[in-house]
């Protein structure tokens, strides 16, 4: 009998995640006042609700190439996780232990503005959720457009 695969997501801890949050800040919405925007994020992350990551979601979400990972592909796990992240590897393998043990997993976090849906954290839980067939929760921050 197969083992159904069921972690528990938990909401992370944002103020760890403040240099992605600032990288997003610069990056994809070219504002240069990172700390604003850091504490604007925080602001919506305190309201911000962890949702199944829809299938419709997955497809439309930047930042990532985890939607495209086929069931058990654990070759392109490595490659994106490792050989594409020289210097600083990641451990798919601890993921996909802790998925398999239906432990608790911090949920990646995605940031919605507007049209935009953008992965700011969790690539490597993503890629490992997917090869798994795992439906993942994710913490959803919506921003205002200003």
């Amino acid at each position: 009998m197969e083992k159904i695969l069921n972690p528990t997501f938990f909401i992370p801890d944002i103020a760890y995640e403040r240099g992605e949050i600032e990288r997003v800040s610069m990056d994809v919405f070219q504002d240069p006042n990172t700390n604003d925007f850091f504490l604007r994020f925080l602001e919506a992350a305190r309201k911000a609700p962890l949702v199944p990551l829809s299938k419709e979601m997955w497809k439309k979400l930047e930042n990532t190439d985890s939607y495209e990972i086929a069931s058990q592909d654990w070759a392109s796990v490595k490659h994106h996780a490792v050989d594409g992240k020289p210097g600083h590897p990641r451990d798919w393998q601890l993921y996909r232990s802790r998925y398999e043990q239906n432990a608790r997993i911090e949920a990646p976090i995605i940031l919605k503005k507007g049209g935009i849906l953008h992965l700011v954290s969790g690539n490597t839980r993503l890629m490992v959720a997917r090869a798994l067939g795992i439906t993942p929760q994710v913490l959803l921050v919506e921003l205002p457009e200003n």
